[in-house]
């Protein structure tokens, strides 16, 4: 539970009277209001609201909260003003490791336009494709999409990573494109090992689940292999959205199987647990969640030419209304 996401959105439904309408204000979905209020309530052990079908009002203990809330989400507002004020003096080396495609694509001008803003910093990168344990191997930030649980790391979410399998145009001319996901079995594929060591596809479809066996002529932990065989018309592959923008916007690839959807990762930073987090980490944690926010602006971009993905991605950029 985050206290303070709970805290603004109880403020927020308190002033508009209404969860449909804080959730339309808060750009997310009305599922995602009652959750947090429910959330409250229970650590409270307050009911804050009192509900009916017609009618939203709040209760006489749910007012003296809102009244502390509101002073609360004041002082920390000013706090930030006031933070936003000083020239932050990072020094020292931040150290990060962080999946190549991600690197390629993103990290590496986020990390240069970080250290312009702060000039003292240094910066020592590196890339991988494989499950990078910072704390064992010495990082201040490990930046990739999971990794197997340990009690001596943090967790933050950075960014989701939605997928697509996409073909070249001169590859679907030869041979087609799968209607199903069974078919993709007679089709020739590609495969990122790292994100499914398992020669498995797994499918959401709006008639079920379906997972599906398959044997690529290419495997690798990099995908910088199988974006070449992609664009060469050797195959199939099943790639993250954020690496592979730009050829689905200028037609280089072409989506496939978009009546179906392929379950969401999530692109995370690790950390070592701890009660002091680095003021250079903490800094550049929020640099890169205040960027990449839900929806991803690559997937803004993409829908806005190509709104005909939004099943496939499972991203729905409209606002919840009445």
């Amino acid at each position: 539970m985050n206290e303070l996401e709970c805290m603004r959105t109880f403020v927020k439904v308190a002033e508009v009277g209404s969860f449909t309408e804080a959730a339309r204000q808060m750009n997310c979905a009305k599922s995602a209001i009652t959750k947090r209020i429910n959330q409250l309530e229970a650590q409270l052990e307050l009911q804050l609201f009192q509900r009916s079908t017609r009618q939203l009002s709040i209760t006489e203990g749910g007012n003296v909260f809102y009244q502390r809330s509101i002073h609360i989400l004041a002082d920390l507002a000013q706090a930030k003003a006031d933070v936003s004020t000083q020239e932050w003096s990072l020094s020292g080396t931040l150290s990060v490791s962080c999946v190549s495609s991600f690197t390629q694509a993103y990290l590496a001008d986020d990390l240069c336009d970080f250290r312009q803003q702060h000039p003292d910093l240094r910066i020592d990168l590196s890339q991988h494709d494989r499950y990078c344990d910072p704390v064992q191997e010495g990082f201040d930030l490990s930046i990739q999409t999971d990794m197997p649980h340990s009690g001596v790391l943090e967790k933050v979410d950075i960014a989701p990573v939605r997928r697509l399998i996409v073909a070249s145009p001169d590859y679907i001319e030869r041979h087609g494109v799968p209607s199903t996901p069974k078919a993709l079995q007679q089709h020739i594929l590609a495969h990122n090992r790292y994100i499914h060591p398992d020669f498995v596809m797994h499918f959401e479809g709006r008639q079920g689940d379906e997972s599906i066996p398959f044997t690529p002529v290419i495997s690798s932990n990099t995908i910088t292999l199988l974006r070449s065989a992609v664009m060469k018309g050797e195959c199939l592959a099943m790639m993250p959205l954020f690496y592979i923008e730009n050829e689905i916007q200028s037609g280089g690839f072409v989506p496939v199987l978009t009546d179906y959807r392929i379950k969401k990762t999530t692109l995370c930073a690790f950390y070592r647990k701890s009660s002091f987090v680095p003021m250079k980490a903490r800094i550049f944690l929020n640099f890169l969640r205040q960027k990449y926010n839900e929806p991803a602006p690559w997937e803004q971009r993409l829908l806005q030419q190509k709104p005909e993905l939004a099943y496939a991605l499972g991203v729905n950029l409209t606002r919840d209304v009445d």
